[in-house]
């Protein structure tokens, strides 16, 4: 029994100091955004959210399975020159309360988990995408290709969104919800559109990503939160999250999140050329 009580009194001892832990460096970044160190988006808000709630729960059961492999180690550990030493009358033991209380215990944290906050997560994620025409979304469509990413603003008449080296690049107005439409095909030539390969659209900072598939059209809302660029921030950048062939490790593009004064100005000179 004392063991027990030793082990128990150890054990909320270290999930107590883990817990400050974990809370400091979920509070550490911008937002308490923790690992994912600032989130620029709604949807962002609610990933991290999860990540950060799941992180709190598993403090506790690894300084439990942690503790409980060195406790037994050192407490019940035979030593070198032990009387206690040589091979023990029971080779096996099983307490059927702990293994019963183990199994049941781990069924419910799953359950839970998968409740909160999987579906509930996944529930607001859903009707974020409900977006009206009220809102006044922003509509890009998005062209995955080897290996570029083209960004076209069909409300704007902008076919390919470049900067002054030529470069393709993503502008985006905060706080107003944008319609992504992807598709994965080369627009450049004129065989079978379908044929490209799978890529995936990834903004770290949006805390989100989507596979691009050829031959379907895959759309993403979300709501840019704060003023932010490439230049400032590298984790606001367009990545491809899916191995797609030799240049996957190049195929990105700049992004900026700018005002709505200042990109309906940027939008005005893409459309001109100038």
């Amino acid at each position: 029994m004392a063991n027990v009580v030793l082990f128990g009194i150890l054990w909320i001892v270290l999930s107590i100091l883990g817990e400050f832990g974990a809370s400091a460096w979920i509070h550490s970044a911008p937002n308490g955004a923790g690992p994912y160190w600032g989130t620029m988006s709604n949807l962002g808000v609610i990933t991290a959210g999860a990540f950060d709630f799941i992180l709190i729960i598993a403090v506790p059961i690894f300084a439990f399975v942690v503790l409980m492999l060195v406790f037994s180690m050192i407490r019940f550990g035979v030593r070198k020159n032990s009387p206690d030493k040589g091979e023990a009358k029971d080779q096996t033991r099983a307490n059927k309360a702990f293994i019963g209380i183990w199994i049941v215990v781990s069924i419910l944290l799953n359950v839970f988990i998968w409740l909160h906050p999987n579906a509930s997560g996944l529930e607001q994620v859903f009707a974020a995408q409900k977006v009206t025409a009220k809102e006044h979304p922003l509509i890009v469509d998005v062209t995955a290709r080897q290996w570029e990413w083209i960004f076209s603003y069909p409300q704007y008449g902008i076919s390919q969104s470049v900067n002054a080296s030529g470069q393709d690049v993503l502008y985006l107005p905060v706080n107003r919800p944008v319609k992504f439409v992807m598709r994965s095909y080369d627009p450049f030539h004129t065989y079978d559109s379908t044929i490209d390969v799978i890529h995936s659209f990834w903004v770290p900072a949006f805390g989100v990503k989507m596979d691009v598939v050829p031959g379907e059209t895959r759309t993403l809302v979300l709501t840019p939160t704060q003023l932010a660029s490439t230049e400032s921030d590298p984790m606001l950048r367009v990545q491809c999250a899916e191995v797609c062939g030799p240049g996957h490790p190049y195929m990105e593009a700049n992004v900026h999140i700018v005002s709505g004064s200042a990109f309906a100005s940027w939008a005005k000179s893409q459309a001109s050329g100038s």
